[in-house]
């Protein structure tokens, strides 16, 4: 089975997505009329043009960054791999969300990862197919209270059809989790369409996180059953398709994987991706790129699965799934690769201090140490680019020392253990995104 085939499992490919960029819209001889409704009076607000150069670098209204849209409207899917409201939040610029204007407002309710100081917000309308579905008039407001009430008005304005990076200071920091984005019309579409959503400022909490997230998960037609298994900040995993196995860590309100497969003709295809796990903890929907991929170009695959038993089943590629699984993968990982990710192993923002989260994942590295005696390995620190190459180099430094600084004081011998950092010098994604930057933040343990 061809990559290109997973487009029929629930796994859409960019040159699918825009081979489709028609399907599913309605023409209409009316279309001319059918978007635009008369918007309310606004509460007066300060709507202050501004270069998008303006704007922080950290979009806090990203996929990667945590956020997710918890009220869309009637009609639209979440998991829609065409014209989803994910499309406004994934960073790329080739993907729009689409909806039916059907002659009233479009209303979409964004919970951010943290309790957040918004002060600018951001647009981008161009990339569609047409136009004419561009938002015109549009409100902003911000709750600090709950999905549906405690909303204050902050941005009311119109925005131009087919421009990217329209973006605007909010007249004073608006504080609050949930951001209501209502477009009250259109160019004259029979559709509302959005490339880009954006908002930047300063995230006043850092608590996300995800439940455990261990269980089986039916996937999309042909992805077949996914099992996982969650050890601390740890996670595990295999799937049906190409006899899929996957290794991640828990980081905020986000997984971040590596996804390996098997493809004919031998060898494995890798891809990175960051997955999403709905509060009830009954459906997972996950981005993936393929590494060091250009990231002018799409994600390279979209994955969502519904959760159907707490039970983790099995996974006979990993040895010890029902016991110690991130031990028994990483030691396969390191006897067939000589290296792996420890994605899991988190710290303190800019800082070597290692969170208590990822002590369970470490004390299974100092396991399998232990059980190969012969065994000597490096400890590598990698970092984004934020910050310049002399700070990252240092950081990163910094953090490989403190993971082998554990693994002495777990009982390893020092003189078997070593530890370099390389900065930002060996990205394994590009820095151009977020979600790019948080694949290059990364501890790797690699076998001499």
């Amino acid at each position: 089975m061809t990559r290109a085939s997973v487009a029929a499992i629930g796994v859409v490919l960019l040159g699918l997505a825009l081979g489709l960029a028609g399907c599913g819209e309605k023409q209409s001889a009316a279309s001319a009329t059918a978007g635009n409704v008369a918007a309310p009076a606004p509460a007066a607000v300060t709507a202050a043009q501004a270069p998008p150069t303006a704007a922080p670098s950290d979009d806090l209204f990203a996929y990667a960054a945590g956020a997710q849209f918890v009220q869309i409207p009637a009609g639209n899917d979440y998991g829609d791999l065409n014209y989803g409201p994910i499309n406004m939040i994934d960073e790329s610029l080739v993907t729009d969300w689409t909806s039916e204007a059907a002659g009233k407002p479009a209303i979409l309710v964004l919970e951010l990862a943290e309790r957040t100081a918004i002060s600018r917000l951001a647009f981008d309308t161009a990339g569609m197919l047409r136009d004419e579905k561009s938002p015109r008039k549009i409100t902003v407001e911000i709750s600090d209270m709950s999905a549906g009430e405690g909303y204050n008005t902050v941005l009311a304005t119109e925005l131009k059809s087919g421009v990217n990076g329209q973006s605007f200071a909010v007249s004073a920091p608006a504080v609050g989790r949930y951001v209501r984005l209502t477009i009250s019309s259109n160019y004259g579409d029979d559709y509302y369409g959005l490339t880009g959503f954006h908002g930047y400022g300063e995230q006043l909490t850092h608590s996300a996180t995800i439940a455990d997230v261990s269980g089986t998960y039916e996937g999309a037609s042909g992805w077949g059953k996914v099992r996982l298994k969650q050890e601390g900040s740890r996670v595990t995993g295999c799937y049906d398709y190409r006899e899929g196995l996957i290794a991640g860590g828990v980081e905020g309100r986000l997984l971040k994987v590596e996804m390996t497969e098997k493809v004919d003709g031998g060898g494995t295809d890798k891809q990175l991706g960051l997955f999403y796990f709905s509060k009830d903890g009954k459906f997972t929907f996950g981005l993936t790129r393929q590494p060091g991929e250009d990231a002018s170009r799409s994600l390279a695959a979209k994955y969502s699965a519904n959760k159907v038993s707490t039970d983790i089943g099995d996974c006979p590629a990993i040895a010890d799934w029902h016991g110690k699984a991130a031990q028994s993968q990483l030691s396969a990982e390191l006897r067939e690769d000589g290296r792996a990710r420890l994605d899991g192993v988190n710290f303190d923002f800019d800082a070597a201090t290692i969170q208590p989260g990822s002590r369970s994942l470490l004390d299974q590295v100092a396991r399998m140490l232990d059980e190969n005696a012969a065994w000597q390995v490096t400890l590598e620190g990698h970092t984004d680019d934020v910050g310049g190459a002399a700070f990252n180099k240092d950081l990163s430094e910094r953090r490989a020392a403190a993971v082998r600084a554990y693994l002495v004081s777990a009982g390893i011998a020092p003189d078997r253990l070593s530890a370099v950092g390389f900065g930002l010098e060996r990205p394994v994604a590009s820095n151009q995104t977020q979600s790019g930057r948080a694949q290059n933040r990364r501890v790797e343990i690699v076998r001499k």
